[in-house]
């Protein structure tokens, strides 16, 4: 079966990650909770000079707002692969109130059968979702947050007042445009002058936004679907494949092709990949 990144909107997205060499990626920053189960490999996260290891058959939970480092090893098998799930915020409201909200990284080990079942079973739902009520859906979704409450793992929807990752979230909208300053100062609601002063208070440009965005996209994309480089290229706004090799290996330190290996699954004339607005985007 063709992987593709499974929306739906209001609920989240799920995934199959596959990764051929063993990578680091700096810097990545996560809007939404994730939820990676490792099937094969492990993962290592470092933030706020603290390190988190999930092995196979655990869980990490990455909350929403960080940015992070991220090392996936590859298993004696020579690759790493794991199926992850992508909580809506949204859905945190329909939950009883948190006693005291879970930030950051974590892993949960030992996890009981009936979870593991659980967790199939919500992504088959995601995958197949348009053979699945919505409800039914949402309810499979809410049944992995209420499995989290019960090991501890408390979720609350919260505000940002971080222009940067307002910023961000606008130009994930979009994957294909080139967004100007005066437009995101307009959808933003100020001017331009102070979109700038404020971007720049919080050490970053909008330039320098746009290119994130979409390398992580482009990223998501390599590590979760089997559309070929030159579509992935494509969807995130550059007609030259060998251009965006070259900023994608600016912005991680190794080319696209590191991430799949020798793996060549689809043809060059697959269809570009659809828009996925819950996840990241944009041009430079």
């Amino acid at each position: 079966m063709e992987r593709l990144i499974n929306l739906c909107p209001g609920i989240g997205a799920s995934a199959h990650l596959i990764q051929h060499t063993e990578l680091r990626f700096l810097a990545l920053y996560f809007e939404h909770t994730h939820l990676f189960l490792i099937q094969q490999g492990q993962t290592r996260i470092r933030w706020q000079q603290r390190e988190v290891v999930a092995r196979a058959g655990e869980l990490l939970i990455i909350d929403g707002g960080l940015t992070v480092d991220v090392i996936n090893s590859l298993s004696d098998g020579g690759v790493f692969s794991c199926q992850l799930l992508i909580c809506d915020p949204l859905l945190f409201d329909t939950l009883p109130n948190a006693p005291t909200p879970f930030t950051g990284v974590t892993t949960l080990t030992k996890l009981p059968c009936p979870f593991l079942h659980s967790f199939e079973t919500t992504s088959l739902a995601m995958t197949l979702h348009e053979r699945f009520p919505q409800t039914v859906i949402r309810h499979k979704m809410c049944e992995i947050l209420l499995w989290l409450a019960h090991f501890g793992v408390h979720f609350t929807r919260q505000e940002t007042n971080d222009l940067t990752q307002q910023v961000r979230r606008l130009l994930a909208t979009d994957p294909h445009r080139i967004w100007t300053a005066a437009e995101v100062a307009e959808n933003l609601m100020m001017s331009e002058v102070v979109l700038r002063r404020k971007l720049s208070a919080e050490n970053t440009a909008l330039r320098s936004l746009m290119i994130d965005v979409r390398m992580s996209r482009a990223l998501f994309l390599l590590q979760a679907t089997d559309w070929p480089i030159s579509a992935i290229a494509q969807y995130v706004g550059y007609e030259s494949a060998s251009r965006f090799a070259e900023r994608f290996r600016k912005r991680f330190g190794f080319a696209p092709t590191a991430i799949r290996g020798h793996q060549r699954i689809m043809p060059p004339t697959a269809v570009l990949p659809p828009s996925y607005p819950l996840l990241n985007t944009v041009e430079e």
